[in-house]
């Protein structure tokens, strides 16, 4: 017995080429909770942190810093993926929190971006804790 194979649908007068939808290619903008207390900036993340997305963060990172955002509480529980990109805004954000005497730290990370960090040799820079309450008590303002 044969099954036809189905073909997609090609673009004329090019042979072998696959018009996919656009939706397939439309990236979402990052989901971002940004609450700030005095020196104290939590920051959820939600979803995937990549390349196409960074330059959000980096903005929020900016108007905390402006705003005299001295500590970053990167809340990563419900950040499903993270790329390189998403590293290197991360690390940027502790750099740059410690160029101001604060720090950065982050709350309950998922197991991919534990896995990732891990992975990449940065998860010993970040003083990691189970609850916001707790990132937030080990903040010292000064």
């Amino acid at each position: 017995m044969f099954l036809r194979k189905e073909t997609p649908p090609q673009r004329p007068n090019h042979p072998g080429i696959v018009i996919l939808p656009a939706i397939l290619f439309k990236e979402k903008p990052l989901d971002l909770d940004i609450r700030q207390t005095g020196a104290i900036c939590a920051l959820r993340i939600k979803g995937p942190f990549k390349s196409s997305n960074t330059s959000e963060f980096d903005s929020a990172l900016d108007q905390a810093i402006a705003g005299q955002c001295l500590y970053l509480i990167l809340d990563l529980e419900q950040m499903n993926y993270i790329d390189s990109s998403g590293i290197g805004a991360i690390v940027g954000a502790l750099r740059r929190t410690r160029q101001v005497g604060g720090d950065t730290k982050l709350v309950n990370p998922s197991a991919f971006a534990t896995k990732t960090f891990k992975m990449v040799g940065i998860l010993n820079l970040f003083t990691i804790f189970p609850s916001e309450d707790e990132a937030v008590a080990a903040c010292r303002p000064t």
